[in-house]
């Protein structure tokens, strides 16, 4: 958990979140990535989403 699996920060100040990606399976992501990305990012627990 040192770095963000897609642009690589890697700062202490940068927080990451832990998501499982379509593509590339279990990583973490910056909260810049994580926005870009959000529509690859699987719900957990096998959740539909907020309101579905």
């Amino acid at each position: 958990m040192d770095k963000c699996s897609i642009c690589g920060k890697n700062d202490k100040n940068v927080s990451l979140l832990y998501a499982s990606h379509r593509e590339l399976g279990n990583i973490w992501l910056c909260s810049d990535c994580w926005a870009k990305e959000y529509h690859k990012i699987l719900p957990s627990g096998g959740s539909r989403g907020c309101c579905g």
